[in-house]
């Protein structure tokens, strides 16, 4: 793992920019925000969505406190400064990932979305799981997967319900995103990001801005192959490209 000069930490297992045909005269890690993942929400449009709204004090998890701004009705709610800073970061190292032509899962087990998880995921030709967790799926991957390419990125987007896929990612040490209420424990999912995981509204929004950001990490990818963007005055780093994972050496398709 290493950390690019924008704070991203980088995860091996990512394809290296230069074998994807692309310029690598524009490094997109010394940039803060190269592929604009402000532009896709405001606070505002998190508030307006109910991602703000926790759970009754009764059922939270201490572990939680930093994500909370305090308490209304007997009912937690989240410092959405926090759930913004963190939400952007994890938007950020989607987008790298997608770049980098990653391969990225989607995680949802609550029937309620599971439609609107398989909808998101094949809108950006990208993998989900939506039924029930079968364990070994991660740790004994040869065995159970017909390809031996374990996922650079997963997505869950409902913690509580995930938890055992959620401990196997980090057995298997792979980066995950997760969205955590505040019932949940945060520790295992290397980008948690504070916020209510339970109403529709808060679930479209969190599907659209993940997928979107992989989209448009993947067109940016295809404009720098072709050559038909202008490079970036970006600041020098000293940071270096991710190197390919040994487990991930097969070919992806």
């Amino acid at each position: 793992m290493r950390r690019a000069a924008n704070g991203l930490y980088i995860y091996r297992g990512f394809v290296p920019v230069d074998t994807l045909g692309i310029s690598t005269s524009t490094n997109p890690l010394d940039h803060n925000d190269y592929f604009n993942v402000r532009e896709l929400y405001s606070v505002k449009s998190l508030f307006d969505a109910g991602v703000h709204l926790g759970h009754k004090r009764g059922v939270w998890n201490p572990l939680m406190k930093p994500y909370l701004y305090g308490e209304r009705h007997d009912t937690h709610i989240f410092d959405l400064n926090e759930t913004d800073r963190h939400l952007m970061l994890a938007l950020n190292v989607t987008s790298h990932i997608a770049y980098r032509n990653g391969v990225i899962l989607f995680v949802c087990c609550r029937p309620q979305f599971q439609h609107l998880v398989q909808k998101t995921a094949r809108e950006c030709q990208e993998y989900f799981i939506i039924q029930r967790w079968r364990g070994g799926i991660l740790t004994n991957a040869n065995k159970l997967l017909p390809v031996p390419r374990l996922p650079d990125l997963i997505i869950f987007l409902s913690v509580p319900f995930n938890m055992d896929a959620i401990r196997e990612s980090a057995q298997a040490n792979i980066p995950s995103i997760g969205i955590i209420d505040s019932d949940c424990n945060p520790n295992l999912v290397t980008y948690p990001v504070g916020g209510n995981d339970d109403s529709l509204s808060s679930m479209e929004l969190y599907c659209r801005l993940f997928g979107t950001a992989i989209l448009n990490a993947k067109t940016k990818r295809q404009q720098d192959e072709n050559g038909t963007t202008n490079l970036r005055d970006l600041q020098t780093s000293d940071a270096s490209f991710p190197v390919e994972n040994d487990r991930a050496t097969a070919k992806n398709g």
